[in-house]
Protein backbone atom coordinates (compact mmCIF):
# COMPACT_ATOMS: atom_id res chain seq x y z
CA UNK A 1 0.00 0.00 0.00
CA UNK A 2 2.68 2.31 0.96
CA UNK A 3 4.69 1.59 -2.40
CA UNK A 4 1.45 2.20 -4.37
CA UNK A 5 1.15 5.99 -2.14
CA UNK A 6 4.80 6.37 -3.26
CA UNK A 7 4.63 5.47 -6.66
CA UNK A 8 1.72 7.96 -7.43
CA UNK A 9 3.68 10.74 -5.73
CA UNK A 10 6.35 10.17 -8.03
CA UNK A 11 4.05 10.41 -10.86
CA UNK A 12 2.58 13.61 -9.37
CA UNK A 13 6.16 14.77 -8.83
CA UNK A 14 7.53 14.45 -11.95
CA UNK A 15 4.20 16.24 -13.70
CA UNK A 16 5.04 19.32 -11.53
CA UNK A 17 8.69 19.33 -12.56
CA UNK A 18 8.32 19.06 -16.27
CA UNK A 19 4.78 20.12 -17.31
CA UNK A 20 4.87 23.70 -16.90
CA UNK A 21 0.45 23.70 -17.41
CA UNK A 22 0.44 22.03 -14.57
CA UNK A 23 2.29 23.84 -12.85
CA UNK A 24 0.29 26.98 -13.58
CA UNK A 25 -2.95 24.94 -12.64
CA UNK A 26 -1.87 23.75 -9.46
CA UNK A 27 -0.46 27.34 -8.55
CA UNK A 28 -3.83 29.28 -9.39
CA UNK A 29 -5.66 26.20 -7.22
CA UNK A 30 -3.90 26.56 -4.20
CA UNK A 31 -4.06 30.56 -4.61
CA UNK A 32 -8.14 30.04 -5.44
CA UNK A 33 -9.07 27.15 -2.66
CA UNK A 34 -6.46 29.66 0.35
CA UNK A 35 -9.01 32.37 -1.32
CA UNK A 36 -12.27 30.74 -0.33
CA UNK A 37 -11.08 29.61 3.25
CA UNK A 38 -9.94 33.41 3.71
CA UNK A 39 -13.48 34.85 2.35
CA UNK A 40 -15.25 31.96 4.73
CA UNK A 41 -17.60 30.91 2.04
CA UNK A 42 -20.11 28.24 2.63
CA UNK A 43 -18.70 24.77 3.06
CA UNK A 44 -20.78 23.42 -0.27
CA UNK A 45 -19.20 25.79 -2.57
CA UNK A 46 -15.75 25.12 -0.87
CA UNK A 47 -16.63 21.56 -1.56
CA UNK A 48 -17.41 22.90 -5.71
CA UNK A 49 -14.22 24.85 -5.61
CA UNK A 50 -11.99 22.39 -4.90
CA UNK A 51 -13.32 19.19 -6.65
CA UNK A 52 -13.40 21.86 -9.89
CA UNK A 53 -9.78 22.40 -8.63
CA UNK A 54 -8.78 18.71 -8.60
CA UNK A 55 -10.82 18.04 -11.85
CA UNK A 56 -7.95 20.07 -13.84
CA UNK A 57 -5.23 18.93 -12.15
CA UNK A 58 -6.75 14.78 -12.70
CA UNK A 59 -7.21 15.99 -16.58
CA UNK A 60 -3.96 17.59 -16.49
CA UNK A 61 -2.16 14.53 -15.28
CA UNK A 62 -4.17 12.24 -17.56
CA UNK A 63 -3.29 14.17 -20.58
CA UNK A 64 0.63 13.98 -19.63
CA UNK A 65 0.45 10.34 -19.32
CA UNK A 66 -1.57 10.20 -22.50
CA UNK A 67 1.37 12.07 -24.07
CA UNK A 68 4.09 9.79 -22.27
CA UNK A 69 2.48 6.46 -23.56
CA UNK A 70 2.00 7.82 -27.38
CA UNK A 71 6.05 9.28 -27.14
CA UNK A 72 6.85 5.58 -25.91
CA UNK A 73 4.83 3.95 -29.08
CA UNK A 74 6.37 6.03 -31.49
CA UNK A 75 9.14 8.75 -32.33
CA UNK A 76 7.77 9.41 -36.18
CA UNK A 77 4.97 12.24 -36.64
CA UNK A 78 1.59 10.50 -36.88
CA UNK A 79 -1.78 12.07 -37.89
CA UNK A 80 -3.97 10.32 -34.89
CA UNK A 81 -1.24 10.17 -32.73
CA UNK A 82 -1.42 14.23 -32.64
CA UNK A 83 -5.19 13.58 -33.09
CA UNK A 84 -5.31 11.85 -29.38
CA UNK A 85 -2.65 14.35 -28.18
CA UNK A 86 -5.53 17.04 -29.04
CA UNK A 87 -8.15 15.46 -27.67
CA UNK A 88 -6.35 14.69 -24.37
CA UNK A 89 -5.59 18.57 -24.28
CA UNK A 90 -9.45 19.12 -25.47
CA UNK A 91 -9.89 17.47 -22.13
CA UNK A 92 -8.04 19.49 -20.04
CA UNK A 93 -9.23 22.92 -21.53
CA UNK A 94 -13.30 21.92 -21.08
CA UNK A 95 -12.13 20.94 -17.36
CA UNK A 96 -10.27 24.39 -17.34
CA UNK A 97 -13.23 26.43 -18.64
CA UNK A 98 -15.64 24.42 -16.02
CA UNK A 99 -13.50 25.38 -13.38
CA UNK A 100 -13.62 29.43 -14.27
CA UNK A 101 -17.11 28.97 -14.54
CA UNK A 102 -17.87 27.33 -10.90
CA UNK A 103 -15.39 29.71 -9.58
CA UNK A 104 -17.12 33.05 -10.97
CA UNK A 105 -21.02 31.95 -9.66
CA UNK A 106 -19.46 30.69 -6.44
CA UNK A 107 -16.55 33.65 -5.26
CA UNK A 108 -18.35 36.53 -7.20
CA UNK A 109 -21.29 36.98 -4.68
CA UNK A 110 -18.62 36.99 -1.53
CA UNK A 111 -16.23 38.96 -3.87
CA UNK A 112 -18.34 42.01 -4.89
CA UNK A 113 -18.54 43.76 -1.90
CA UNK A 114 -14.62 43.41 -1.88
CA UNK A 115 -14.57 44.90 -5.20
CA UNK A 116 -16.14 47.84 -5.07
CA UNK A 117 -14.69 49.15 -1.92
CA UNK A 118 -11.14 48.35 -3.36
CA UNK A 119 -12.90 50.51 -6.53
CA UNK A 120 -14.15 53.37 -4.34
CA UNK A 121 -10.49 53.33 -2.27
CA UNK A 122 -8.32 53.44 -5.27
CA UNK A 123 -10.55 56.43 -7.07
CA UNK A 124 -9.75 58.57 -3.73
CA UNK A 125 -5.81 57.26 -3.49
CA UNK A 126 -2.89 59.37 -6.34
CA UNK A 127 -0.96 56.74 -3.99
CA UNK A 128 -2.82 53.71 -5.54
CA UNK A 129 -3.42 55.33 -8.79
CA UNK A 130 0.87 55.66 -8.93
CA UNK A 131 1.16 51.75 -7.88
CA UNK A 132 -1.66 50.78 -10.49
CA UNK A 133 -0.18 52.59 -13.06
CA UNK A 134 3.58 51.61 -12.68
CA UNK A 135 2.18 47.56 -12.38
CA UNK A 136 0.05 47.98 -15.91
CA UNK A 137 2.96 49.55 -17.91
CA UNK A 138 5.49 47.23 -16.76
CA UNK A 139 2.79 44.24 -17.80
CA UNK A 140 1.76 45.53 -20.87
CA UNK A 141 5.74 46.15 -22.15
CA UNK A 142 6.23 42.57 -21.07
CA UNK A 143 3.04 40.94 -22.74
CA UNK A 144 3.87 43.46 -26.09
CA UNK A 145 7.27 41.83 -26.53
CA UNK A 146 5.84 38.48 -26.24
CA UNK A 147 3.22 38.86 -28.22
CA UNK A 148 5.87 40.75 -31.25
CA UNK A 149 8.44 38.16 -30.38
CA UNK A 150 10.82 40.46 -30.50
CA UNK A 151 13.54 40.95 -27.55
CA UNK A 152 13.87 39.16 -24.46
CA UNK A 153 11.49 40.34 -21.88
CA UNK A 154 13.44 42.45 -19.90
CA UNK A 155 16.11 43.64 -22.41
CA UNK A 156 15.43 45.01 -26.35
CA UNK A 157 12.55 44.56 -28.28
CA UNK A 158 8.99 46.64 -29.22
CA UNK A 159 8.37 48.87 -26.81
CA UNK A 160 11.07 49.63 -24.83
CA UNK A 161 10.27 49.03 -21.04
CA UNK A 162 13.28 51.49 -20.46
CA UNK A 163 11.30 54.48 -22.42
CA UNK A 164 7.66 53.85 -20.86
CA UNK A 165 8.42 53.81 -17.30
CA UNK A 166 10.42 56.83 -17.57
CA UNK A 167 7.98 58.95 -19.29
CA UNK A 168 5.31 57.29 -17.10
CA UNK A 169 7.00 58.70 -14.35
CA UNK A 170 6.93 62.24 -16.27
CA UNK A 171 3.43 61.56 -16.83
CA UNK A 172 2.39 60.66 -12.91
CA UNK A 173 4.73 63.67 -12.06
CA UNK A 174 3.15 66.14 -14.44
CA UNK A 175 -0.40 64.87 -13.12
CA UNK A 176 0.48 64.93 -9.37
CA UNK A 177 2.67 68.31 -9.18
CA UNK A 178 1.32 70.55 -11.63
CA UNK A 179 4.76 72.33 -11.55
CA UNK A 180 6.37 73.09 -14.79
CA UNK A 181 9.64 73.47 -14.07
CA UNK A 182 9.79 69.84 -12.54
CA UNK A 183 8.29 68.63 -15.02
CA UNK A 184 10.26 70.27 -17.78
CA UNK A 185 13.33 68.32 -15.63
CA UNK A 186 11.48 65.00 -15.50
CA UNK A 187 11.15 65.01 -19.07
CA UNK A 188 14.45 65.80 -19.94
CA UNK A 189 15.81 62.83 -17.59
CA UNK A 190 13.30 60.77 -19.90
CA UNK A 191 14.93 61.86 -22.62
CA UNK A 192 18.39 60.80 -21.47
CA UNK A 193 18.09 57.68 -20.40
CA UNK A 194 15.68 57.11 -23.88
CA UNK A 195 18.88 58.41 -25.42
CA UNK A 196 21.31 55.97 -23.69
CA UNK A 197 19.18 53.00 -24.87
CA UNK A 198 19.86 54.68 -28.59
CA UNK A 199 23.16 55.07 -28.48
CA UNK A 200 23.75 51.60 -26.61
CA UNK A 201 22.29 49.66 -29.85
CA UNK A 202 19.54 47.84 -27.34
CA UNK A 203 16.29 50.19 -29.19
CA UNK A 204 15.67 51.90 -32.25
CA UNK A 205 13.75 55.60 -31.92
CA UNK A 206 10.43 53.44 -33.26
CA UNK A 207 11.03 51.35 -30.02
CA UNK A 208 11.72 54.21 -27.83
CA UNK A 209 8.60 56.16 -29.20
CA UNK A 210 6.13 53.11 -28.70
CA UNK A 211 7.36 53.13 -25.02
CA UNK A 212 7.06 56.65 -24.44
CA UNK A 213 3.74 56.82 -25.73
CA UNK A 214 2.36 53.77 -23.56
CA UNK A 215 3.94 54.75 -20.98
CA UNK A 216 2.18 58.31 -20.69
CA UNK A 217 -0.77 56.71 -22.35
CA UNK A 218 -1.30 54.57 -19.71
CA UNK A 219 -0.53 56.59 -17.20
CA UNK A 220 -3.14 59.58 -18.29
CA UNK A 221 -5.72 56.91 -18.89
CA UNK A 222 -5.51 55.49 -15.06
CA UNK A 223 -5.53 59.20 -13.53
CA UNK A 224 -8.68 59.95 -15.72
CA UNK A 225 -10.48 56.98 -14.91
CA UNK A 226 -9.47 56.81 -11.25
CA UNK A 227 -9.13 60.41 -10.03
CA UNK A 228 -11.49 62.95 -12.50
Amino acid sequence: MSQSFNNALEGIIYTLKTERNIRVHFLVGVLVIAGSLFLNIDRSDLVLIILSVAFVLVTELINTAVEKALDLMTTAYHPLAKLVKDISAGAVFIAAITAVIVGYLVLFKDLKPHIFSAIRAVKGSPEYVTLISFTLVIVVVILGKVLLGRGAPLHGGMPSGHSAVSFAVFAIVTLVTENPLVSVLVFLLALIIADARIRRGVHTWREIVAGAMLGIGLVTLNYWLFLT
